[in-house]
Protein backbone atom coordinates (compact mmCIF):
# COMPACT_ATOMS: atom_id res chain seq x y z
CA UNK A 1 0.00 0.00 0.00
CA UNK A 2 1.44 3.36 -0.67
CA UNK A 3 2.64 5.67 2.00
CA UNK A 4 -0.20 8.12 1.33
CA UNK A 5 -2.51 5.87 1.66
CA UNK A 6 -1.84 4.56 5.05
CA UNK A 7 -1.27 7.50 6.67
CA UNK A 8 -4.69 8.62 6.01
CA UNK A 9 -6.57 4.26 7.15
CA UNK A 10 -4.26 5.71 10.17
CA UNK A 11 -5.57 9.01 10.97
CA UNK A 12 -8.81 7.36 10.61
CA UNK A 13 -8.33 4.44 12.68
CA UNK A 14 -6.39 7.24 14.93
CA UNK A 15 -9.86 9.09 16.08
CA UNK A 16 -11.95 5.54 15.50
CA UNK A 17 -14.10 6.92 12.30
CA UNK A 18 -14.51 6.24 8.61
CA UNK A 19 -13.18 7.58 5.64
CA UNK A 20 -14.72 11.15 4.55
CA UNK A 21 -15.54 11.58 0.82
CA UNK A 22 -12.37 12.82 -0.43
CA UNK A 23 -10.22 10.12 1.19
CA UNK A 24 -13.08 7.54 -0.04
CA UNK A 25 -12.21 9.49 -3.24
CA UNK A 26 -8.50 9.07 -3.40
CA UNK A 27 -9.33 4.99 -2.08
CA UNK A 28 -10.75 4.78 -5.58
CA UNK A 29 -8.31 6.53 -7.47
CA UNK A 30 -5.97 4.45 -6.57
CA UNK A 31 -7.04 1.08 -6.10
CA UNK A 32 -4.87 -0.92 -8.46
CA UNK A 33 -6.29 -1.86 -12.25
CA UNK A 34 -6.12 -5.50 -12.97
CA UNK A 35 -6.92 -6.65 -8.66
CA UNK A 36 -8.44 -8.93 -8.13
CA UNK A 37 -10.29 -7.16 -5.05
CA UNK A 38 -11.23 -3.97 -6.99
CA UNK A 39 -14.78 -5.34 -7.27
CA UNK A 40 -15.31 -6.21 -3.34
CA UNK A 41 -13.67 -3.08 -2.68
CA UNK A 42 -16.20 -0.52 -5.16
CA UNK A 43 -19.18 -2.74 -3.97
CA UNK A 44 -18.06 -2.09 -0.22
CA UNK A 45 -17.18 1.61 -1.31
CA UNK A 46 -20.77 1.74 -3.43
CA UNK A 47 -22.51 0.32 -0.10
CA UNK A 48 -21.30 3.27 2.00
CA UNK A 49 -19.92 0.58 3.97
CA UNK A 50 -16.34 2.76 3.70
CA UNK A 51 -17.69 5.49 5.85
CA UNK A 52 -18.48 3.47 8.98
CA UNK A 53 -15.20 2.06 11.40
CA UNK A 54 -16.00 -0.98 10.69
CA UNK A 55 -15.93 -0.67 7.05
CA UNK A 56 -12.32 1.30 7.15
CA UNK A 57 -10.96 -1.38 8.44
CA UNK A 58 -12.49 -3.88 5.84
CA UNK A 59 -11.45 -2.00 3.21
CA UNK A 60 -8.11 -1.64 4.44
CA UNK A 61 -7.87 -5.60 4.69
CA UNK A 62 -8.53 -5.85 1.06
CA UNK A 63 -6.05 -2.72 -0.08
CA UNK A 64 -3.07 -4.52 2.06
CA UNK A 65 -0.66 -5.83 -0.56
CA UNK A 66 -1.02 -9.48 -1.25
CA UNK A 67 1.98 -11.69 -0.98
CA UNK A 68 4.76 -11.47 -3.92
CA UNK A 69 3.85 -13.62 -6.66
CA UNK A 70 5.68 -13.90 -10.15
CA UNK A 71 5.44 -10.42 -11.63
CA UNK A 72 3.31 -9.93 -13.95
CA UNK A 73 2.63 -7.51 -16.74
CA UNK A 74 -0.72 -5.93 -16.74
CA UNK A 75 -1.72 -5.34 -20.28
CA UNK A 76 -2.48 -1.58 -21.45
CA UNK A 77 -6.13 -2.73 -22.54
CA UNK A 78 -6.67 -4.70 -18.86
CA UNK A 79 -8.46 -2.56 -16.28
CA UNK A 80 -9.38 1.36 -16.02
CA UNK A 81 -7.37 3.75 -17.28
CA UNK A 82 -6.74 6.98 -15.67
CA UNK A 83 -9.65 8.69 -16.69
CA UNK A 84 -11.97 6.16 -16.00
CA UNK A 85 -11.10 5.69 -12.39
CA UNK A 86 -11.19 9.76 -12.19
CA UNK A 87 -14.91 8.82 -13.40
CA UNK A 88 -15.34 6.54 -11.20
CA UNK A 89 -13.99 8.22 -8.41
CA UNK A 90 -16.75 11.60 -9.19
CA UNK A 91 -19.53 9.18 -8.89
CA UNK A 92 -19.22 7.45 -5.85
CA UNK A 93 -18.09 10.98 -4.37
CA UNK A 94 -21.23 12.25 -5.42
CA UNK A 95 -23.32 9.45 -4.15
CA UNK A 96 -21.74 10.20 -0.70
CA UNK A 97 -23.22 13.34 -0.82
CA UNK A 98 -20.11 15.61 -2.09
CA UNK A 99 -18.56 16.10 -5.04
CA UNK A 100 -15.46 15.47 -3.58
CA UNK A 101 -11.89 15.39 -5.32
CA UNK A 102 -8.36 14.21 -3.38
CA UNK A 103 -6.57 16.51 -1.61
CA UNK A 104 -4.34 19.33 -3.11
CA UNK A 105 -0.93 16.61 -2.33
CA UNK A 106 -2.86 14.54 -4.84
CA UNK A 107 -3.96 16.95 -7.22
CA UNK A 108 -0.53 17.41 -7.51
CA UNK A 109 0.09 14.49 -8.02
CA UNK A 110 -2.42 13.11 -10.73
CA UNK A 111 -2.71 16.07 -12.51
CA UNK A 112 -5.83 17.84 -10.38
CA UNK A 113 -3.92 21.17 -11.14
CA UNK A 114 -5.81 24.95 -9.42
CA UNK A 115 -8.66 25.89 -7.34
CA UNK A 116 -10.78 25.88 -10.97
CA UNK A 117 -10.93 23.19 -13.14
CA UNK A 118 -9.31 23.41 -16.85
CA UNK A 119 -11.96 23.39 -19.14
CA UNK A 120 -11.03 19.00 -19.67
CA UNK A 121 -11.99 19.10 -16.13
CA UNK A 122 -15.23 21.01 -16.47
CA UNK A 123 -16.19 18.12 -19.13
CA UNK A 124 -15.21 15.38 -16.62
CA UNK A 125 -16.88 16.73 -13.46
CA UNK A 126 -20.34 17.28 -15.76
CA UNK A 127 -23.20 16.27 -13.60
CA UNK A 128 -26.60 14.53 -14.70
CA UNK A 129 -28.45 17.19 -13.37
CA UNK A 130 -28.04 20.98 -14.79
CA UNK A 131 -30.32 22.14 -11.87
CA UNK A 132 -27.64 20.89 -9.48
CA UNK A 133 -24.80 23.06 -10.91
CA UNK A 134 -24.01 21.26 -13.91
CA UNK A 135 -19.99 21.11 -13.49
CA UNK A 136 -18.93 21.22 -9.89
CA UNK A 137 -15.54 22.43 -8.03
CA UNK A 138 -14.80 19.21 -5.54
CA UNK A 139 -16.03 20.27 -2.42
CA UNK A 140 -12.56 18.54 -0.66
CA UNK A 141 -10.57 21.11 -2.83
CA UNK A 142 -13.18 23.59 -1.45
CA UNK A 143 -12.19 22.90 2.16
CA UNK A 144 -8.98 25.27 2.23
CA UNK A 145 -10.91 28.17 1.12
CA UNK A 146 -11.71 29.37 4.32
CA UNK A 147 -7.54 29.88 5.21
CA UNK A 148 -7.64 31.85 2.03
CA UNK A 149 -11.01 33.96 3.62
CA UNK A 150 -9.36 33.77 7.03
CA UNK A 151 -5.93 35.17 5.13
CA UNK A 152 -8.11 38.32 3.43
CA UNK A 153 -10.17 39.20 6.49
CA UNK A 154 -8.73 41.14 8.90
CA UNK A 155 -11.60 40.38 11.64
CA UNK A 156 -10.91 36.82 11.15
CA UNK A 157 -6.75 36.98 11.22
CA UNK A 158 -7.40 38.54 15.03
CA UNK A 159 -9.35 35.95 16.40
CA UNK A 160 -7.74 32.62 17.57
CA UNK A 161 -8.07 29.58 15.63
CA UNK A 162 -10.23 27.90 18.20
CA UNK A 163 -12.82 30.59 18.61
CA UNK A 164 -13.47 29.97 14.80
CA UNK A 165 -16.33 27.79 15.62
CA UNK A 166 -17.30 25.07 12.89
CA UNK A 167 -21.11 23.25 13.11
CA UNK A 168 -23.31 21.22 11.32
CA UNK A 169 -26.84 22.26 12.41
CA UNK A 170 -29.17 25.37 11.43
CA UNK A 171 -28.02 27.05 14.37
CA UNK A 172 -25.14 27.26 16.57
CA UNK A 173 -25.96 27.87 20.38
CA UNK A 174 -22.95 29.19 22.42
CA UNK A 175 -23.89 28.48 26.31
CA UNK A 176 -21.87 30.46 29.23
CA UNK A 177 -22.39 31.43 32.77
CA UNK A 178 -24.11 34.63 33.01
CA UNK A 179 -23.22 35.06 36.76
CA UNK A 180 -22.21 33.49 39.93
CA UNK A 181 -21.26 33.55 43.58
CA UNK A 182 -18.40 34.59 45.41
CA UNK A 183 -16.88 31.99 48.49
CA UNK A 184 -15.97 32.93 51.32
CA UNK A 185 -13.45 31.95 54.32
CA UNK A 186 -15.17 28.87 56.48
CA UNK A 187 -13.85 27.84 59.85
CA UNK A 188 -12.62 25.08 60.80
CA UNK A 189 -15.91 21.77 61.10
CA UNK A 190 -18.29 24.58 59.79
CA UNK A 191 -20.78 24.12 57.24
CA UNK A 192 -19.32 24.68 53.73
CA UNK A 193 -22.23 27.36 52.09
CA UNK A 194 -23.98 26.57 48.78
CA UNK A 195 -22.48 28.60 46.16
CA UNK A 196 -24.67 29.70 42.72
CA UNK A 197 -24.43 29.84 39.22
CA UNK A 198 -27.01 31.35 36.57
CA UNK A 199 -26.33 30.24 33.01
CA UNK A 200 -27.55 31.90 29.84
CA UNK A 201 -26.33 31.20 26.11
CA UNK A 202 -26.92 32.97 22.74
CA UNK A 203 -28.28 31.28 19.29
CA UNK A 204 -26.80 32.02 16.08
CA UNK A 205 -28.22 31.08 12.52
CA UNK A 206 -26.94 30.11 9.77
CA UNK A 207 -26.61 32.75 6.81
CA UNK A 208 -25.05 32.56 3.26
CA UNK A 209 -23.04 34.40 1.39
CA UNK A 210 -23.96 34.02 -2.14
CA UNK A 211 -22.33 35.40 -5.80
CA UNK A 212 -22.71 34.69 -9.17
CA UNK A 213 -19.98 35.98 -12.09
CA UNK A 214 -19.62 34.77 -15.63
CA UNK A 215 -17.12 34.32 -18.21
CA UNK A 216 -17.08 34.46 -21.80
CA UNK A 217 -15.49 30.72 -22.99
CA UNK A 218 -13.37 33.02 -25.61
CA UNK A 219 -11.47 34.81 -22.67
CA UNK A 220 -10.76 31.60 -20.41
CA UNK A 221 -9.25 29.94 -23.73
CA UNK A 222 -7.20 32.75 -25.11
CA UNK A 223 -6.03 34.92 -21.60
CA UNK A 224 -2.60 35.05 -21.21
CA UNK A 225 -2.85 34.98 -17.21
CA UNK A 226 -4.40 31.96 -15.18
CA UNK A 227 -7.83 33.43 -15.60
CA UNK A 228 -9.98 31.04 -13.02
CA UNK A 229 -7.59 30.70 -10.47
CA UNK A 230 -7.71 34.91 -11.07
CA UNK A 231 -11.29 34.83 -10.98
CA UNK A 232 -11.72 32.51 -7.25
CA UNK A 233 -8.80 34.82 -5.91
CA UNK A 234 -11.48 37.74 -6.19
CA UNK A 235 -14.50 35.89 -5.39
CA UNK A 236 -13.32 34.77 -2.23
CA UNK A 237 -11.72 38.29 -1.47
CA UNK A 238 -14.83 39.79 -2.02
CA UNK A 239 -16.74 37.37 0.48
CA UNK A 240 -14.41 37.76 2.73
CA UNK A 241 -14.51 41.84 2.67
CA UNK A 242 -18.45 41.46 3.21
CA UNK A 243 -17.54 39.32 6.21
CA UNK A 244 -15.43 41.79 7.25
CA UNK A 245 -17.99 44.37 7.32
CA UNK A 246 -20.60 42.81 9.05
CA UNK A 247 -18.05 41.13 11.73
CA UNK A 248 -17.04 44.64 12.67
CA UNK A 249 -20.04 46.91 11.96
CA UNK A 250 -23.62 44.77 11.07
CA UNK A 251 -25.98 46.78 13.01
CA UNK A 252 -29.00 44.38 15.07
CA UNK A 253 -31.20 43.59 12.50
CA UNK A 254 -28.31 42.17 9.91
CA UNK A 255 -27.85 38.46 9.03
CA UNK A 256 -24.49 39.13 10.88
CA UNK A 257 -24.67 41.40 14.35
CA UNK A 258 -21.20 42.99 14.21
CA UNK A 259 -18.92 43.81 17.72
CA UNK A 260 -19.07 47.18 17.23
CA UNK A 261 -22.56 46.83 18.32
CA UNK A 262 -21.68 44.53 21.19
CA UNK A 263 -19.13 46.36 22.76
CA UNK A 264 -18.48 49.39 24.84
CA UNK A 265 -17.92 52.67 22.92
CA UNK A 266 -16.28 55.73 23.99
CA UNK A 267 -16.67 58.77 21.98
CA UNK A 268 -13.69 61.41 21.75
CA UNK A 269 -14.37 64.99 21.96
CA UNK A 270 -14.62 67.07 18.19
CA UNK A 271 -12.30 66.82 15.68
CA UNK A 272 -10.29 63.78 17.53
CA UNK A 273 -9.16 60.66 16.34
CA UNK A 274 -7.73 57.89 18.53
CA UNK A 275 -4.44 57.60 19.50
CA UNK A 276 -2.07 55.88 21.77
CA UNK A 277 -3.16 57.41 24.98
CA UNK A 278 -6.45 56.56 23.99
CA UNK A 279 -6.40 53.30 22.87
CA UNK A 280 -4.03 52.78 26.26
CA UNK A 281 -7.06 53.72 28.33
CA UNK A 282 -9.31 51.31 26.73
CA UNK A 283 -6.65 48.49 27.04
CA UNK A 284 -6.82 49.57 30.88
CA UNK A 285 -10.84 49.33 30.23
CA UNK A 286 -10.64 45.74 29.77
CA UNK A 287 -8.08 44.75 32.21
CA UNK A 288 -9.83 46.33 34.91
CA UNK A 289 -12.90 43.92 33.78
CA UNK A 290 -10.05 41.10 34.28
CA UNK A 291 -10.04 40.84 30.45
CA UNK A 292 -6.93 40.06 28.45
CA UNK A 293 -6.49 42.37 25.57
CA UNK A 294 -4.91 40.47 22.04
CA UNK A 295 -5.38 42.59 19.36
CA UNK A 296 -6.13 46.66 18.11
CA UNK A 297 -8.35 46.79 15.12
CA UNK A 298 -8.24 50.13 13.27
CA UNK A 299 -9.61 52.04 10.28
CA UNK A 300 -7.20 53.44 7.48
CA UNK A 301 -7.61 57.29 8.87
CA UNK A 302 -7.19 56.46 12.58
CA UNK A 303 -3.68 54.25 11.12
CA UNK A 304 -2.79 56.69 9.63
CA UNK A 305 -3.07 59.55 11.90
CA UNK A 306 -0.95 57.18 14.78
CA UNK A 307 1.80 56.95 12.30
CA UNK A 308 2.34 60.69 12.10
CA UNK A 309 1.81 60.87 15.88
CA UNK A 310 4.60 63.03 17.23
CA UNK A 311 5.79 62.95 20.94
CA UNK A 312 6.70 65.89 22.99
CA UNK A 313 10.15 66.12 21.25
CA UNK A 314 10.07 68.10 17.59
CA UNK A 315 10.56 65.86 15.06
CA UNK A 316 9.87 62.01 16.79
CA UNK A 317 7.39 60.15 16.12
CA UNK A 318 5.30 57.99 18.45
CA UNK A 319 5.76 54.94 16.28
CA UNK A 320 9.24 55.14 15.61
CA UNK A 321 11.66 56.86 13.05
CA UNK A 322 10.36 57.30 9.41
CA UNK A 323 13.12 54.75 8.31
CA UNK A 324 11.75 52.44 10.31
CA UNK A 325 9.10 49.85 8.76
CA UNK A 326 5.67 51.04 9.69
CA UNK A 327 4.02 49.96 12.97
CA UNK A 328 2.17 47.18 13.21
CA UNK A 329 1.67 47.19 17.15
CA UNK A 330 -0.06 49.63 19.37
CA UNK A 331 0.97 48.74 23.16
CA UNK A 332 2.73 45.60 22.36
CA UNK A 333 -0.97 44.07 20.58
CA UNK A 334 -1.08 43.54 16.97
CA UNK A 335 -2.47 46.41 14.98
CA UNK A 336 -4.89 45.02 12.07
CA UNK A 337 -6.14 47.68 9.59
CA UNK A 338 -9.07 47.40 7.30
CA UNK A 339 -11.38 49.95 5.04
CA UNK A 340 -14.46 47.71 6.38
CA UNK A 341 -14.12 49.35 10.02
CA UNK A 342 -16.36 52.99 10.32
CA UNK A 343 -13.90 55.83 9.62
CA UNK A 344 -12.40 57.27 12.85
CA UNK A 345 -12.70 54.25 14.45
CA UNK A 346 -10.64 51.86 16.58
CA UNK A 347 -11.19 48.74 18.66
CA UNK A 348 -8.95 47.12 21.22
CA UNK A 349 -10.38 43.55 21.86
CA UNK A 350 -9.55 40.66 24.14
CA UNK A 351 -10.51 38.36 21.16
CA UNK A 352 -10.35 35.06 23.01
CA UNK A 353 -14.10 36.61 24.39
CA UNK A 354 -15.03 36.40 20.78
CA UNK A 355 -16.96 33.65 18.93
CA UNK A 356 -17.72 33.47 15.34
CA UNK A 357 -19.48 30.29 13.57
CA UNK A 358 -19.02 28.71 10.66
CA UNK A 359 -21.72 26.42 8.88
CA UNK A 360 -19.66 25.45 5.69
CA UNK A 361 -16.59 26.23 4.15
CA UNK A 362 -16.30 28.32 0.99
CA UNK A 363 -17.59 26.66 -2.27
CA UNK A 364 -17.14 27.89 -5.75
CA UNK A 365 -19.00 25.72 -8.30
CA UNK A 366 -18.67 26.19 -12.15
CA UNK A 367 -21.20 25.91 -14.95
CA UNK A 368 -20.87 25.71 -18.41
CA UNK A 369 -24.50 24.80 -18.83
CA UNK A 370 -26.61 27.69 -17.00
CA UNK A 371 -25.54 30.63 -19.73
CA UNK A 372 -25.07 27.88 -22.71
CA UNK A 373 -26.94 30.49 -25.32
CA UNK A 374 -24.27 32.79 -24.28
CA UNK A 375 -21.07 30.58 -24.45
CA UNK A 376 -20.17 32.14 -21.22
CA UNK A 377 -18.92 29.97 -17.98
CA UNK A 378 -21.03 30.95 -14.61
CA UNK A 379 -19.02 30.54 -11.43
CA UNK A 380 -20.83 30.67 -8.66
CA UNK A 381 -18.92 30.89 -4.56
CA UNK A 382 -21.28 30.10 -1.14
CA UNK A 383 -20.12 30.39 2.32
CA UNK A 384 -22.59 29.79 5.39
CA UNK A 385 -21.75 31.62 8.57
CA UNK A 386 -23.81 32.36 11.89
CA UNK A 387 -21.90 35.86 12.88
CA UNK A 388 -20.20 37.02 15.41
CA UNK A 389 -20.96 36.69 19.32
CA UNK A 390 -19.08 38.96 22.01
CA UNK A 391 -19.38 36.99 25.72
CA UNK A 392 -19.47 40.19 27.42
CA UNK A 393 -19.14 44.60 26.44
CA UNK A 394 -16.50 45.25 28.31
CA UNK A 395 -14.27 42.80 26.65
CA UNK A 396 -14.39 44.74 23.18
CA UNK A 397 -13.39 48.36 23.66
CA UNK A 398 -14.49 50.86 20.71
CA UNK A 399 -13.07 54.42 20.79
CA UNK A 400 -14.61 56.58 17.89
CA UNK A 401 -13.33 59.93 16.85
CA UNK A 402 -15.76 63.32 15.93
Amino acid sequence: MKLALREMFDAAEARERGLTAGEIAYAILHTPPGSENRADILSMINGGKASTPEGRAALRSLMEPEPAAEPQEIAKGDGPSLEERQAETRSFAEKLGSAALPSSQVEERDGFKGRLPSLSEFRALQSSTPADGGYLLPKATARSYFDKLRADSAFLRGLPASNLIQFDTAELTLPGIASSSTPGYVDESAQIPEGSMTFAGITLSAKAIKEMRYAPNELLADSAVDLRNMLGDDMLKSAASRIDADAFAGAANNPVKGIIGQGVTTTLGAGKLPSFDDLGAAITRIQTANGNPTVVFASPDVAGSMRLEKAATAGTYQGGAPTDTPFNTVWGLPLLVSSNIPAKTAIVCDASRIFFGIRSQAHINASEEFKFDRDQVAYRIVVRVAGTSVAEASSVQVVRGS
